[in-house]
């Protein structure tokens, strides 16, 4: 709940992070110190390669202070990194090996939090990162996108929010303003022309969201970027409200699937399957999802998110 790093309740509970509970239980299953599931790639398969797994541990605060954590961090740069900046989703040596914004956006505000914010790679991604921000101040993963996509959009903002909390610089907080006026100027989950849902999937509340976005994540992200609260917003937050249960916490609705086998389905540089953003409402996903917490059950994680947005905009009875 943005408590001091040296209250000594939180030192003890970081103390334990990576040892007991959740990374512990995802370090469990890395391979030789180094990688998850696939050695000649960090992006599949989706969602339990390494890339993927190191965006969840520096989210629930494990650092490159871990061994294990530092180890897979070099295997993500030997693969996936472009020298002239950004992160590719395809190795090294194959076709396709170019930045792409989603991505990059994802593993610069994961690898920034475990403590590479000063890091020339990260840095040259971030920089990509602002060369790629549209004219309406948002981003698109597709070459050709002309248009910002919430998709696209949410990870470089988050990226955005890590970088300036370790230094401020004026050209990322200009990019960080004006990407947060795109998505208010959508009501953080809406059309700009008709007010419609951009996507039902926008209204359930997901963890991991990995490339994918819902309200909560960019609430998450404004708050996280200091956004003060704004009444476009309201309808958001009314949501968020209203999906609180009646012992205070809130649910996790949905897991994404990933993928049910390990290989790509047309040859090695196959990225994307169809069922990888098939959603888990109940109970667990398959080896291939990425999960915490039971579908369909209150959840701390989400909790939490939930009560430091509050926290954030002010929202938040002191005695809660």
């Amino acid at each position: 709940m943005d408590r001091d790093k040296q209250d000594a309740a939180v030192r003890v509970a970081g103390e334990k992070i990576g040892k007991v509970g959740w990374a512990a239980s995802i370090f469990a299953k890395q391979k030789e110190n180094t990688y998850w599931e696939n050695k000649e790639s960090c992006y599949v398969p989706k969602f339990t390669g390494t890339g993927w797994q190191l965006a969840v541990l520096a989210d629930i605060g494990v650092s490159s202070e871990d061994r294990r954590f530092a180890n897979a961090v070099e295997h993500f740069f030997e693969l996936h990194n472009v020298e002239t900046g950004g992160f590719s989703i395809r190795p090294k040596n194959q076709k396709g090996f170019e930045p792409h914004v989603c991505n990059t956006g994802n593993m610069v505000r994961a690898l920034a939090k475990a403590g590479h914010s000063k890091d020339d790679r990260v840095r040259k991604a971030m920089g990509w990162l602002l060369s790629k921000q549209l004219s309406d101040s948002a981003w698109n993963c597709a070459p050709s996108g002309r248009h910002g996509s919430f998709l696209a959009t949410v990870e470089p903002m988050w990226a955005l929010s890590e970088m300036i909390k370790h230094e401020p610089r004026a050209e990322w907080k200009e990019a960080a303003a004006k990407s947060s006026e795109f998505v208010l100027r959508h009501k953080v989950y809406k059309s700009d022309r008709d007010d419609s849902v951009v996507l039902f999937d926008f209204l359930k509340i997901h963890y991991p969201t990995h490339y994918c976005y819902d309200f909560l994540h960019g609430l998450r992200v404004l708050a996280e970027l200091g956004v003060p609260r704004d009444e476009r917003m309201d309808d958001a937050l009314r949501m968020l409200r209203a999906k609180q249960l009646v012992d205070g916490r809130w649910p996790l609705e949905a897991v994404y699937r990933g993928w049910r086998q390990s290989h790509p389905m047309h040859g090695t540089e196959t990225v994307s399957r169809p069922e990888e953003r098939e959603l888990v409402t109940e109970g667990w996903g398959t080896d291939h999802t990425s999960q915490l917490e039971e579908a369909g059950k209150p959840s701390k994680w989400v909790t939490l998110q939930a009560l430091l947005i509050l926290k954030r905009l002010g929202m938040l009875d002191s005695r809660s």
